[in-house]
């Protein structure tokens, strides 16, 4: 692969091979000795909670047991 030029940014272009989904957003990681990793782009649940309105606590939906059943009072 060779990068080019596209306006304002440095193009890498991904061959089909790879079978990447065309408008799949990713994050790129540059790590060490040039090498770049991409990352899919995965949804932020807080933001969209937030946005939705929902609350994201947990709710223990088991009643709790009251009977001891063996040194729990030591």
């Amino acid at each position: 692969m060779k990068t080019r030029k596209q306006g304002n940014a440095i193009v890498l272009t991904v061959p089909t091979k790879f079978n990447i989904e065309e408008d799949q957003e990713y994050v790129a990681i540059k790590g060490e000795m040039g090498s770049i990793t991409y990352v899919p782009k995965v949804k932020n649940i807080f933001k969209e909670a937030l946005e939705n309105n929902e609350d994201l606590r947990f709710e223990d939906e088991f009643a709790e047991d009251t009977q001891l059943m063996g040194r729990e009072e030591v």
